[in-house]
């Protein structure tokens, strides 16, 4: 069922990891952008016909936006449902196999309401979305992840889940550091629970603590990958 995280912004996840014991949800987005007839969903997981019925009962959704390509998920099944257009960033459109409706563009600004920043150099090219609710706030896909237990990042906290998939840890953590650029008063990820609690300072002594990233390059080194 979609929860309210915010007056204009709801989540719904998956839980993964239960038969480890370690238990972590993946979270999807919709935005009902305030002043306006638009219904974004960031990401959207699956979704079954009592969750959709739920969805249209907030609202119908107008749009999708993508954080990256493999955040693809069910959208064009929901596209099928209700009609809605699925934007990417324009800089990653060759990375698609499937239509893209629509593209924005880092710096630019959605509906008054939603800023879209382009993050090279992690994983893979990815974009972050600046809400503008309260004092702002950040969702983002893969880069980043909140807490989760299978990585041992605590509730309120983040970190870097899969360090083996990243090419050069300079130009990530120099990727990373321009979100310290923005204002925002909470972070929502894809994977594992939101920062509500500073999160701007968090991330802040995640990025520009040395031995974080130098452990970050050891684990890379020395574990095989994640499955």
């Amino acid at each position: 069922m979609p929860r309210q995280v915010t007056p204009h912004i709801y989540c719904w996840s998956e839980i993964h990891g239960e038969a480890r014991h370690e238990a972590y949800p993946w979270n999807s987005f919709l935005i009902d952008v305030p002043n306006d007839d638009v219904v974004v969903l960031i990401d959207p997981l699956p979704v079954a016909s009592d969750e959709a019925r739920e969805i249209e009962q907030i609202r119908i959704p107008t749009h999708i936006l993508l954080t990256c390509e493999f955040h693809l998920r069910e959208s064009e099944l929901l596209k099928q449902r209700w009609g809605c257009e699925i934007w990417a960033n324009e800089v990653e459109l060759d990375r698609y196999e499937v239509s893209i409706d629509g593209t924005f563009v880092h710096g630019g600004r959605l509906w008054d309401f939603i800023d879209p920043i382009y993050v090279p150099d992690v994983y893979f090219p990815e974009t972050v979305l600046l809400v503008r609710e309260f004092g702002g706030g950040l969702i983002i896909g893969d880069m980043l992840s909140g807490g989760r237990k299978d990585a041992g990042i605590a509730d309120g906290d983040l970190g870097i889940y899969a360090p083996h998939f990243i090419a050069d840890f300079e130009k990530a953590r120099s990727s990373i550091s321009q979100l310290l650029n923005y204002s925002y008063d909470f972070i929502c990820f894809g994977h594992g629970s939101p920062i509500f609690d500073d999160p701007k300072a968090k991330l802040k002594r995640y990025v520009e603590n040395d031995e974080i990233w130098e452990n970050l390059a050891r684990r890379k080194r020395d574990t095989p990958p994640p499955h």
